[in-house]
């Protein structure tokens, strides 16, 4: 668009399994003698799992689990006649059902309960829901963790009661299940805030840094001039505090921080250790356009590097020089692959196309090689941009753009390619839409994506843009459970008006940026939202998937 338009362990589960294997090893305190050993080991090979009505699901899934970890096939049915042994799943017919089930009174939300007994096992929740979450509770924490072997490890407890109590559950019946498990505000709407990104930390030298949020977004205190903003959170996201202004060192007569982006590199680059912040933006000087059409503007898309945290920054490099408002470089998207850092922009500058899509790359951060076309269409006046990328599990690449044609609304479309440096530039790919009969949804303008392993044999694919086209709730969330072949609509965690309905521009919905968390199974999603007096709000959620 024109410079102003401008979400378990699903994992296949023998690789979650060594994961959670690896870290339990390393964290459990060895046994003081054999007998203490014993004690937190429950031999189970004789038990029958055994399942109310609704919570059949959960039996099987639970079964399965065993079978992966243990070894052992254990026999499953409806809590018809009793057996000497018994996994209790949800509130069956047995007396330890229910007095698991009473421990729960009085507790809010969808909590869940195990209670290990001399002869069984209940497990159960509030809700089917939250018995759903206790199965995935007991097979993380007492299942998983044994390994190979007729025992569980009991040592996490007999009696473990967890309050849950989800903002909301969001999923798709029979598709998807999944949880907004946290909303807060960033930023407030005193200063026209947009455009924001976030990181989770994750490859810190100090493992005590990783898990802290940092996020960064643009804001207005002029009406012309843009600053950006970085902020950190060290409690999930429940509250964030401004860490640092970036400030263009280069070209310092220019504003910094328009369109920005916040990264963390997962490998070392040049003399940039993993875990340093990448921090890109456009800086702008928009100037003026003589009478001949001229572009009297300045931009360029500039580089900070933090290897503190965010506690102190750089600028390092300049990816990309152009001119201003009419042909400049904006919307910046950094990217790590195979050594290389990827910068993924929109390029009003080459004289061929109105706006088309590139990326550039470096091995220091640097140093970069020149610009390579992913979208340059023949019609002039088709303007992609506003690129995203994420990996998927079937090891393609997948690209999400917004195509703005003159005379049709600006759709969202997509590209694919096992070769990041190989995109086909003359094809624009495929528009994300959903069909309903005779009716077509599609979303629209400012895009994003996150592809997690969570949620299915494919993992889940999101995308989303600033507002949808069609009769649907105009900010929903489009999933995709196939790598991008066929669609759904789910609800969106963080709902606004959308920008083109109100009398004057909020900024709403600009632009959304989702990223995986150090638990796969779980998204950070943030946006900019508005207010009931249309004001404009940096907002953050935590989504959780479940199998």
């Amino acid at each position: 668009m024109r410079k102003i338009n401008v979400f378990c362990k699903v994992i296949a589960l023998a690789t979650a399994l060594i994961t959670v294997l690896s870290i339990s090893a390393g964290c459990q305190k060895e046994p003081q003698n054999k007998e203490e050993e014993n004690k937190n080991l429950l031999d189970i090979s004789d038990y029958t799992i055994v399942h109310s009505e609704n919570s059949a699901e959960s039996a099987i899934k639970l079964k399965d689990a065993i079978k992966i970890a243990l070894d052992l096939e254990l026999d499953i049915k409806l809590d018809s006649a009793e057996d000497a042994k018994e996994i209790l799943i949800g509130i069956t017919n047995r007396k330890e059902s229910a007095d698991a089930l009473a421990k729960l009174e009085g507790k809010e939300g969808d909590a869940y309960t195990v209670e290990i007994t001399e002869n069984k096992i209940a497990i159960v929740g509030k809700t089917d829901l939250s018995t759903r979450r206790g199965i995935n509770y007991f097979i993380n924490n007492y299942v998983v963790p044994s390994a190979k072997g007729k025992e569980i490890d009991i040592s996490h407890g007999k009696s473990v009661i967890q309050d849950y109590n989800p903002v909301k559950n969001i999923g798709l019946a029979g598709k998807l299940d999944m949880d907004v498990v946290a909303v807060s505000e960033v930023i407030d709407d005193s200063k026209k805030a947009n455009f924001p990104a976030i990181i989770e930390l994750q490859h810190q030298p100090n493992a005590e840094d990783n898990g802290t949020l940092i996020a960064s977004m643009s804001y207005f205190n002029d009406p012309a001039k843009s600053m950006g903003c970085i902020m950190k959170s060290t409690d999930q996201g429940k509250t964030w505090k401004s860490i640092y202004y970036p400030t263009d060192t280069f070209t310092p007569f220019v504003w910094a921080g328009n369109m920005a982006h916040i990264y963390e590199l997962p490998e070392k680059i040049g003399k940039f250790p993993a875990g340093t912040l990448i921090y890109s933006s456009n800086t702008v000087n928009y100037g003026n356009v003589d009478s001949g059409g001229t572009d009297k503007g300045y931009s360029h898309i500039g580089v900070w590097a933090s290897t503190d945290c965010g506690k102190t920054w750089k600028e390092i490099s300049v990816v990309a020089k152009a001119q201003g408002l009419h042909d400049g470089v904006w919307e910046p998207v950094m990217f790590y692959d195979n050594g290389y850092l990827y910068c993924f922009y929109s390029d009003d500058s080459h004289p061929r196309y109105d706006q088309r899509i590139v990326y550039q790359r470096s091995k220091n951060g640097i140093q970069w090689e020149k610009a390579v076309p992913v979208c340059a269409f023949d019609n002039f006046i088709d303007r992609p941009g506003m690129p995203v990328i994420t990996k998927m599990g079937n090891g393609e690449y997948f690209l999400i753009y917004e195509y703005v044609l003159k005379g049709r609304p600006s759709m969202i479309f997509y590209k694919t390619t096992k070769d990041i440096t190989d995109w086909n530039p003359s094809d624009p790919g495929t528009p994300i839409e959903v069909k309903d009969g005779k009716k077509t949804y599609y979303p629209a303008a400012a895009p994003c994506c996150v592809w997690t392993p969570a949620g299915g044999e494919n993992g889940t694919l999101f995308a989303t843009g600033q507002y949808q086209n069609g009769e649907v709730p105009q900010n929903s969330i489009f999933i995709s459970r196939d790598y991008g072949k066929t669609w759904d609509i789910v609800e969106n965690p963080l709902p606004y008006t959308p920008y083109y309905r109100d009398e004057s521009y909020t900024w709403a919905g600009y632009r959304p940026i989702m990223v995986l968390a150090s638990d796969p199974s779980v998204i950070h999603y943030i946006n900019t939202t508005n207010t009931p007096e249309d004001k404009a709000i940096i907002q953050y959620a935590r989504l959780k998937l479940y199998d």
